[in-house]
Formats: C-alpha cells, structure tokens, sequence
C-alpha cells in the first residue's frame, strides 16, 4: 500500500498533541477520562473498529434487534459511542451500559439506559433474591477489556457475572486486540517487552488473549465459541485507518510512560527521540495489531 491523504487530519493533530502534552506532563500521566481529547480519542478508536470489523457486531442476533426484542449489555461502556450507535440503528431494541466513571454524553437515544456501577461486584440486575440466575440480556458486548482486569478477575467474577444475567440462548461477544505486533521492528519489539514487564507488575495476563475461549467453554453452560481475528493495520502506509490507528498507539502507551522510562532507564529527552522512532519504524514497516472477535451462546433456549 502507498501512502494516502488522511481524511482525519485536524483529529489526527489533536490526537498527537495530546499525546506529546501526555509525554512532556509527568504529574498527570493519564488525561481525566471527561477531557475532550480521551472522548474524541475514543470517538476515533470506535471508527478504526467498526472499520477493520466491518461494522459493529459479529453476534447473530440481527433479526432479533431489527424485530425490536432484544436487550443488549455494553460492559464498561465509556463514552457510550458503541450503544448510541447501536441504539440509532435499532431503535425497538434497549441497550443498557455499565460505567464506574461517568463520562457519556447528557443527550443519548431514548432506548439507551447508563448504569453507574462497578463491574467487580454483582452486576445491578436481580430477579428473585433465591435465584442463582436472573437472565436478562440477549446480546453482552465488550470492548478491549482484557487488560482492565486480572485473569483472576475475570475467571473469578466477570465471566460468571456475564453468564448469570445473560439469556440463555443468548451471546456474549468480546473485541480484544494482541498485544503483539505482525513483523515487528526492533524499536516495536524492545519497547513491547518493557510494556509487558509493566502489565504483568500490575497483575495483567498477557496470555488472556490466547487463552480465553478455554475460560469460557469451561463453564458447562456455554456452548461454542466462534473466533474471528483482523489486523489494524499502524502507520501511514495503513492509509488513514493506519494514521489514525497509530496515533492512538501513540496517546494509549504515553499512559505508561513512567514505566517506560523506569524500565528503559530514559530521561525526557531520550523518551522523546524513542517516540520519534516509533513513529518511523510504524512509518515505513508494513505491520498491524491482531484484533480478535469472540462471540459464545448459552447452551439451550429458552421454552
């Protein structure tokens, strides 16, 4: 692929600016998840995916959303993009979201219902206090989680809270990208083991993402699961989908930053000539990032 004229190139800006006031600010090493820029970062990361993925869910549940009977669960659903979406595009059908931090927008669709609660305890829907089981949704979504949480967590809590209020009959589908890149560069691979390093110290499971269709088919009540993979192609050669792909690389690891620089031994001025690297190497290195999609049923439908 040849280098293409980004559509995007004002966000593009913005995006990379703030990545480099991320960079240069070592007092706030995360952007306040209310600021314009992590909202239109997040704006621009759901475009990329519904891109590569071409559109917005593998599940097979379009009759059921066009018919207007099925409730859909978006698991730290953020800004909300995903839902409202989904929520214009099925207007009979009810997407609820759960967020800890409150950060979607006032004017949402009216089939839209935002829950504030924190997914590591029991998620707020109950039926009768002496059922183990209250099934709810048809559709359970979630996007790029896996290293929110611990394996523990989610074999501990999270797939069993998905289970419990899930249909049965219903599908659960989780959007995850790899960690690991196609035919890396050597500043790509140097700085992904130090990201490692920094993941696995604060309890992350870099091999979730392999490993989860076995957590999920261990549960008796699942049945199959079906798993898909992509590439997000990173850097100008990606044409604008790559742009912008790599910009928000960019904006994600200049959250880690602190780390980067302990385990690398780098003081600011190296940290930034080790950004001007990767941006060269994603440049001119025709390389992506795997994303994978899941999606899973419950074994049996209701009668």
């Amino acid at each position: 692929m040849g280098h293409r004229h980004s559509k995007f190139p004002k966000l593009i800006h913005k995006i990379n600016k703030a990545t480099n006031d991320k960079i240069r600010n070592t007092e706030c090493p995360q952007l306040n998840k209310q600021d314009d820029l992590y909202l239109d970062r997040m704006q621009v990361l759901h475009n990329v995916m519904r891109c590569i993925s071409n559109g917005n869910f593998k599940a097979p549940v379009d009759e059921q959303l066009r018919e207007g009977s099925a409730v859909v669960l978006d698991v730290c659903s953020g800004t909300a993009t995903w839902l409202s979406e989904m929520a214009s595009d099925f207007p009979q059908s009810t997407f609820i979201g759960i967020e800890k931090v409150p950060m979607y927008p006032d004017h949402k669709p009216r089939n839209i219902k935002i829950i504030q609660a924190d997914v590591l305890e029991q998620f707020p829907f109950s039926g009768d206090k002496n059922q183990n089981s209250y099934n709810t949704f048809d559709l359970i979504y979630s996007r790029l989680n896996f290293f929110a949480f611990s394996e523990s967590q989610w074999k501990n809590h999270l797939i069993k809270e998905y289970i419990r209020v899930l249909k049965p009959g219903g599908y659960i589908e989780c959007v995850e990208g790899d960690l690991n890149a196609d035919n890396p560069g050597a500043v790509t691979e140097q700085l992904g083991v130090v990201v490692e390093k920094i993941l696995v110290q604060g309890g992350r499971s870099l091999s979730l993402f392999m490993k989860f269709n076995e957590m999920i088919e261990s549960h008796p009540q699942m049945g199959k699961v079906t798993r898909s993979e992509v590439v997000m192609p990173i850097g100008s050669w990606g044409g604008q989908i790559g742009e912008l792909g790599l910009a928000i690389m960019l904006h994600m690891l200049s959250g880690l930053q602190k780390g980067i620089m302990y385990h690398m031994k780098l003081n600011e001025k190296d940290l930034d000539k080790l950004w001007d690297d990767y941006k060269i190497e994603w440049a001119n290195l025709s390389f992506g990032k795997n994303i994978c999609m899941v999606f899973f049923n419950e074994a049996g439908f209701l009668v």
